[in-house]
This record gives structure tokens, sequence and C-alpha cells, in this order.
């Protein structure tokens, strides 16, 4: 009798007919719903808990007096009105909603796009409407046609909308979040956004609403969603009830819905009406047809029961009958083209019906008895077992395929399985869909070749078999003009000698590609269009079994792009040249009557003056000093954005950096009253680094300390922040007990020509460059700088340069000026040496500042000038400018090298050209040593020594910038 009663089970299976409601758990839910109608409408309990999204008119939005409404709103209601069944119906934003399904607050989501990333939330119905979504655009921009000229911009989406899957899924991350449709409409209107994704119904509804319908249009459309109602996955008794209450709505009362909220056009909402209408009546006649015949076998086998409990006769009859079930099922079986097994908990067959046993992947006794483990392959196996877990679980499980090797041929089958009620043992019925899946696989890459931004046609036997839209839209020449590979190369490459080379460089791609991996190597060609223009198109392409595909892109703006970046670099190229010479003719136009100035302000020091003129002499000292560090600190900053500035790497002692800023310091210090510290925390004494640039920042903070202070003290601190190998990070400090910094104020500092008090009545004055140069060293010697300030606490400026521990390097105690110019006499009294200079003035001051020295001075007015009296009589040494009238102070040194006798004469370049390229210039002419102007008298005395000296063969001088002027 068990034997019977499954193989009547599978015979109702198989032809989709009700029995017991065991039975009808076996049966794919949609059929399911179809033959049962009005019985599967009897639910689990008597509220049904439905969420959808508030925002999203007509079907559902709230109105003026907040009240839900809309076209959903009004069909739950008929919905409960059909079934009995109370709805509770919470109308919310999209995320929220979406978040109450999800933590089993509702049951059913409403108004839901199907997305890859639900699919494994929710199971769907079928789709009941369709709703376009679209890009909406700013009427200030345009050129947004496709989703790839979305790149770059930040989209407006709903949170939780399928249209974010979307986007993300197309590679556009930079969205913006929005609660709903009316915040999102606001910050558009607000332009936080330019371009925003919606539906296009709610869109046209707000947009409207918010009177903004002439600001944003619709750009294009992205794709079209289907409306559907979903469930948690597992709960599709619950969307099988659901489904059949809307089956009970007939097709009139659905459509008085429709013209109430969207008039007579509505969302393709009539054509599935009428379909579903002429659905229900078919349904309603096979069910009737089928619930006949049910109640007639029915009464058969009560008859033959009760039969076959009065007589022998009646039991005879009743096996008559049972054969000829089984004969039924067989044909049944053999007939149909599916596979069906039966499986235990532990994934064993315990039997198989098969129509053609050739579909199978083993004989049938093969299977039996056998776990799938044992005969499928792992994946497949996995699969089914999977499949069968989930039967047992959940009572059915549909959905899943495997793929199989069979007969040298790979077959995919689709698995519905079903947990038979009176055991734990599964049914799964195979479905052979490989010529679906190949059919699905063609149609996708269709619709890939199409969809490709870039150009392709497909290659088969000399013939182009395929061209796609891009294609036509780039080259403009219909599939119908360019039938074969020959046609193309007429068309699109008129000239024939051109022509020739590219189908010859083409040929030689596709042999390299076959003894590869089959890829074209790209290549760039100029082609013809139809319209005649011509285009630079980069050409590359794959190999495949049945030809090739070529794959056209157009380089023609970014060829076009790069000429332009090439121009606007030579017009850079030409302006910072343009500066540089501008700067370098200004700082030599500066600096030669600033040597005269500070030239005779020494001379003048010398000599007995009154207090007052000595006062005056100091005043006008002082002011070209800071003429000349005004031009320092342009010329710095001018090398340091053109990358030109060298750092030096010598051992140093931190101790006479942070002194000698301390000694220049100290006299403005203690005349304002104010205390001043010094501090080198833990920092090893001797660095390996550039002393002069340090100097220089610190000297920047320390004056800008001297400017804001009225009362306290000044600290000047080194600090060992950091190591890293043989490096170590140390941190420069000045603090300050000044008037502070506004928080304001704290983003303007450190920016060139940038001052915090521009007004004409500011106390102090200054460039506004100081503190851009100390950032900028610092970050070329790896570092950073900063400020921590507040008003009225003081400011400490700070920053830090990555420098290396050292050791101490001997050095000759450095002689004072006086020193210099004593031992120049002692030594050379009576050694005579050229003076090449053109400026009558600076040929006085130069000769002036030697007076005590004892040399014998002769003057060249040019270089021509010097080169013959070189040759006329012998020179200890030359003083050489650059920048003179018929023969420049490079050109003449040059040629003075040329001369054998006077190869290894010392000369040393004076000159007001400041640059470092000038200095190089002038060592790489043969000149030993550079000296810049202004000059500073200890720097003349100690240069001349030294080389006097050298050449002598005396030990060198030791050269101490005693007053340092920074090199620029």
């Amino acid at each position: 009798m068990g034997r019977i009663r499954l193989l009547t089970s599978l015979v109702l299976l198989t032809l989709g007919l009700p029995g017991s409601p065991a039975d009808a758990q076996a049966v794919d839910p949609e059929r399911l719903q179809e033959l049962t109608g009005a019985a599967a409408r009897i639910p689990s309990r008597q509220v049904l808990k439905v969420v959808s999204d508030d925002n999203f008119p007509p079907l559902l939005f709230r109105n003026e007096e907040g009240e839900v409404v809309g076209y959903t709103a009004d069909l739950w209601a008929l919905w409960e009105k059909k079934t009995g069944i109370r709805v509770e119906l919470t109308a919310t934003n999209w995320a929220n909603a979406q978040r109450l399904i999800q933590e089993g607050q509702a049951d059913v989501i409403d108004v839901i796009y199907r997305t890859p990333p639900r699919e494994s939330l929710y199971d769907f119905s079928a789709p009941y409407a369709e709703m376009p979504v679209a890009i909406y655009r700013h009427s200030s921009i345009s050129g947004i046609d496709r989703i790839g000229t979305l790149k770059g911009f930040v989209v407006g989406v709903q949170k939780g909308d399928a249209c974010v899957d979307f986007l993300t899924g197309k590679g556009l991350t930079n969205l913006a979040l929005y609660t709903n449709y009316t915040d999102l409409i606001e910050a558009a209107r607000r332009e936080e956004i330019k371009v925003f994704c919606l539906d296009e119904h709610p869109a046209n509804f707000y947009l409207y609403k918010a009177g903004a319908q002439k600001d944003f249009s619709k750009a294009f459309a992205l794709y079209t969603g289907h409306l559907r109602r979903a469930v948690l996955q597992g709960h599709t008794d619950t969307l099988q009830r659901v489904e059949a209450g809307f089956k009970a709505i007939s097709p009139e009362e659905e459509a008085a819905l429709r013209r109430k909220w969207m008039g007579e056009r509505s969302m393709s909402l009539e054509r599935f009406g009428v379909y579903l209408g002429w659905s229900a009546l078919a349904l309603l006649a096979v069910g009737a047809l089928l619930l006949a015949w049910n109640l007639t076998l029915r009464r058969r086998v009560a008859r033959q029961t009760a039969a076959l409990n009065h007589t022998l006769k009646a039991l005879q009859q009743a096996h008559r009958v049972t054969q000829d079930v089984q004969e039924r099922q067989a044909a049944i079986l053999q007939a149909i083209p599916d596979l069906l097994f039966e499986f235990d908990q532990e994934g064993r067959y315990l039997n198989v019906f098969a129509g053609d046993e050739q579909s199978l992947v083993a004989d049938r006794e093969k299977l039996i008895g056998h776990r799938v483990d044992d005969i499928l392959p792992d994946d497949a196996a996995r699969t089914v077992q999977a499949a069968v877990q989930g039967a047992l679980a959940n009572g059915h499980d549909y959905g899943r395929s495997i793929c199989l090797e069979m007969n040298s041929q790979t077959r995919w089958f689709e698995l519905s399985a079903t947990r038979k009620a009176d055991a734990p043992q599964v049914l799964i019925l195979s479905r052979d869909i490989t010529q679906r899946r190949v059919a699905e696989q063609d149609k996708h890459s269709r619709a890939l070749f199409e969809a490709a931004p870039i150009a392709l046609f497909h290659v088969r036997d000399g013939a182009i078999d395929a061209v796609n839209q891009r294609f036509v839209e780039l080259f403009g020449y219909r599939p119908e003009e360019v039938r074969t590979l020959e046609d193309w190369w007429q068309r699109a490459y008129p000239d024939p000698a051109y022509r020739h080379q590219a189908q010859a460089l083409w040929q030689s791609a596709i042999a390299q590609a076959r003894k590869t991996d089959g890829r074209l190597e790209g290549l760039e060609y100029e082609i013809c269009c139809k319209n005649g223009q011509r285009r630079d198109i980069h050409t590359g392409g794959q190999l495949l079994d049945d030809g090739w595909i070529a794959t056209f892109s157009d380089v023609t703006p970014l060829k076009a792009a790069e000429s332009a970046m090439k121009a606007a670099r030579d017009a850079a190229d030409a302006a910072s040249q343009a500066k540089s010479s501008f700067l370098a003719n200004m700082s030599h136009e500066i600096r030669t009557p600033m040597n005269a100035i500070l030239g005779y302000t020494h001379t003048l020091r010398r000599s007995p003056l009154a207090p007052e003129q000595q006062e005056r002499l100091t005043k006008i000292e002082g002011a070209s000093k800071h003429l000349l560090a005004i031009l320092n600190d342009v010329l710095d900053i001018s090398k340091i954005e053109s990358g030109n500035l060298q750092l030096e790497q010598s051992v140093f002692a931190l101790s006479s950096v942070m002194d000698y800023v301390h000694s220049l310091s100290a006299e403005g210090a203690a005349a304002k009253g104010l205390r001043m510290t010094l501090d080198k925390g833990g920092v090893p004494e001797f660095l390996k680094g550039d002393a002069t640039r340090l100097r220089q920042c610190l000297l920047n903070y320390v004056t800008n300390a001297l400017k804001f202070t009225e009362q306290g003290h000044i600290a000047l601190r080194a600090r060992l922040q950091e190591k890293r190998g043989a490096q170590i990070l140390v941190r420069f400090e000045v603090e300050d007990t000044g008037v502070g910094i506004e928080p304001a104020d704290l983003p303007k500092l450190f920016q060139p020509f940038r001052q915090l008090d521009v007004s004409t009545t500011r106390r102090h004055g200054g460039t506004g460059l100081g503190l851009a140069i100390t950032l900028r060293l610092a970050g070329l010697m790896g570092g950073s700088a900063g400020v921590d300030s507040a008003p009225g606490t003081g400011s400490t400026f700070w920053f830090t340069a990555w420098l290396e521990p050292a050791e101490a390097a001997g050095q000759a105690p450095s002689a004072g000026d006086q020193a210099s110019l004593q031992a120049i006499f002692q030594r050379h009294a009576g050694r005579r040496i050229l003076l090449v200079e053109d400026d009558l003035v600076n040929q006085a001051v130069a000769i002036e500042l030697l007076t005590d020295s004892g040399l014998l001075i002769d003057v060249a007015n040019n270089g021509r000038e010097a080169l013959e009296q070189v040759q006329q009589r012998p020179y200890a040494l030359v003083l050489m400018d650059m920048q003179m009238p018929e023969m420049g102070g490079v050109e003449a040194t040059r040629k003075i090298r040329e001369l054998p006798e006077h190869s290894g004469i010392p000369i040393i370049a004076m000159t007001a050209n400041a640059f470092d390229e000038d200095r190089e210039r002038c060592l790489a002419a043969g000149m030993n040593d550079f000296i810049s102007k202004p000059v500073a008298p200890e720097i003349l005395h100690a240069t001349l020594l030294h080389w006097l000296d050298r050449r002598d063969g005396l030990p060198a001088g030791h050269r101490t910038h005693l007053a340092p002027v920074p090199d620029p």
C-alpha cells in the first residue's frame, strides 16, 4: 500500500493535480497557486503587515494632512475586503521599510524592484507594473546622455533605492543618499547636487510640486524597473496567499482604482489587468474541471474501498484499478522529458524516474543506493545536497542549477525540490535547460556587444558579421555599407599607399596574436569617416574560434588635448623663463647700487665721524640690509617654486646655528626688555644637513617674535622628535609671549605675500615671505612647519627637518675681518691683482675695501680689456664681474683659461648675478670661487686670503662668513 501511495503521489505531482494537503506541498508553488484558487487565500494569521514607501506618488504618498493615500493604499484595502484578513499598511521612508521587513516586523514589502543584491534577501512576486527610472540634470549643465558621463558628478539618490545597486554595479560610487524624494528634490534646489536619479512618475510629481520643473529636466532613461511584492526568503506560503488575494480582485475593480489615481494611462497596469483577468478565467475553468475530476476519483476510490471491505470481488476490482493507475503513471513519466529523483535526508538515491535514460549521468541501477557525492562532481553534488536540505527545512527549494559534462557536451539542469509529507525524503525534478542557457548567453553577449562604449565589429571568413551602435555613431557607416572586410579597407583608408601599410600592419598583428593568447596588439591609425572627417583611432582586438573582433577607440580628443597641453606647457616654460630673466635682471640692477651703498658705509665707519654721523650710517646700513633681505626673500621663494633650490649637506654644530641666531637677536630683545633662552634638548651636537637654511628659518621666526612681543620672553628650542634608520627628525621652535593670533587668521599664515595686518596703518613691516619660505625650506628638508597660538597668550612657531647625526668635524678657528686683512698685508703686500668691473662706483668701492690690504690693484672695464691685461703682465688673482659690455666675465674666463701660462691663476666671480645657476656657470667656465654683491667686506677679505695663500702653497685660510648674506 505504501508503494501504491507513493506512485499515486508521483502521478498527482506530475499532472499538477491537488491531492491531500501533504501532496500539495510537493507541487511547484506557482502551479499550486493557479490550481487551488481561493483555497490558497486562507492566512496563517488574521493580520497581514505590509510596508512600503510613503514617497512614491501616485502609488503611495502622504497628502497635505499627512494621511497615507494612493493607488497601493486603496488596492490593499480592497485586498482586505476580498480576503477578510485585516491589513496593517505602514508607509514610511524606503530605507526604514526595508529594515522593518528584514527584521521580521512586517510580512510583505510592496512597490519593490528586483535587483541582484536583493535576490539573496527576498522571494519576489511576478511583476505587476513597469516604472521608468531616469537621470535628471540641472539646466545649467549639458552633455549627460549616458551612464558613462555621470563620472565626476555627485549623484543624488534615495537611501535604499534600487538605483543605488544599479549605479554601484556600474562603478559609480560617488553617491549622495537622502531619506526620501522630498529631501532629494530640496537638496537639488539648493544645488547641493546637480544630478540625481528618480523614478519618472514621482519625479514629475515632486518637481512640479516644488516648482522646479524648469530647473531640472530628464537627461536620459537609466533603466525600466518592474514593480513587485516581496517577502523574506523562505516565506513563499505568505507570498502565495498574497497573490491569491489579488487574483480575487476583478479587472473592473482594479480599473476603477487606476482611473481614480492615474487616469486611463497608467504604467501598463491595464494590459496586465486584462491579461490577469483572462488568465484568472482560464485558471478557474481548469480548476473547475480538475476539481470535478478530483471529486470523481475520490468517489471511485470510496466505492472501491467500500466494495473491498465487503467482498473479495471488490478487492480484485480495486487491485485492477491500482494496476491501471500504475500503468498510466509509468506512461506519463515515460512521456515527460524531465528527470525525477527521490532522495533520503543524506542525499542517497532512493528512486529514479526517466523517460530517456540516456539523460542520466549513470545507469539507474548504479544510482539507487548511492549518495549523490559518490556520483556527481563536487560542485554539482554540493548543489543537490543544498537543494535536499533546503526542501527538508522549508518544504521546497527552487532555482538552483547544476552543470554536468555528458557525452563530451556541457549540459545544464534546473532543480525543483519538494519534501514528502509522510517521510524525511525529497523529490527533485531535474529539467534540461541547456538550450535556454545557450540562448540566454547568446542574448547576453549580443547585449554586451551593442552596449559597449567603444566601436566593435566581428569578422568571420572575411565578412563583417556584425557592427555595434557605437561603430555606426563613430564612423557613420551602416552595416550594409561594410559587409566585407574589403569594403571596410576601401572606405576607411581611401589612400592606396596608406591602406596597403595599414593592411600589412594588421596582418602582422593577427599572425603574432595566433602565436600568443589571441590578443591583437593595439595600433593607431588615421581612419576616414563617412562624412570625410579623419580621426585618430586606436585599434585592437581579439581572435575567436570563428573569426576575430576588432575594437576602435577614438583618441582624436586625446591627441588634441595633448597638443593643447604641449602648447600650454611651452607657454608656461616661456613665462617661467621670462620670470627668471626678470628676477635675474632685477637682482643684478638692485645689487649693483646696494654694493656701493654698503661698501661706502663700511669704509665711512672706519673714518673718524661724529656720533650723529655714526648713527646715520647705522640707519643707512640697516635700511640697506633690510632691502637686501627683501630681495633675497623674493629670489628664495622664486627658486623654491621653480625647484631650482639645492640644499647643502655638510657637518655643522647645532650650537653654532642656535648661538648665531641668538647673537643676532639678543640686542633687539634686550632693547625691548625681553628675556631670550636657548634649549637644545636631547638633540646630538653635530649634525649633517644645510646649516645656512636652518639659520634662515630660525631667523625668520625670531624676527617675527621680536616684532610682535612687547614683554615677557622668547624661547628658542630644538627637540628630538623621531628616529628613522640613520636619520633623526628635529623639531625647532620659537615661543613668544606676544599678542597671539586669532584662530580665523591662522590659515592665512605661511602663504607668499600674505600678512595678517595689511592696513596702511600697520605697525610692523615685512614682505610676508618669511613664513612661506620657512614652510618650503622645511618641506625640502623632509619636514613641515606650523604655529600654535591663541590671542593674548603668545605663539609657538615650529618647523621640522630630517638630519643625520655626525661626528665632530675638525674646524680651524675663524678669523675676524681685521685679522684677514692684516694677514693679506703681512703675506701678500705688493702683489698685483686685477679688478674687472664696468661700474665706476663699484670699482671705487672695491678699491676702497682693499685699501689697507697692501695689494696693488689694476682695473679693467670689461672682459676684453681683462684678457688683454692678463696677457701683458702677471697677476696673483682676478676679481671678475659677470655682466659687462663688449665681453662678459664668463666668456673672458674661458679665454683666459685657454692661455697655458694663465691656467692656474685664481679667478673669483664678484657679481650681482646671485642665482645658483649663475654660480654654476661661473664655476663651469673655470672660475675658482663666487662672491655675490653687495659684497660683505669680511667675506671678500677671507676669500682673497684663502686663494692667495693657496697659490703660494701656504695652508689655505679658513673662510668663515661672520655676517653672512644668505645666497638666494
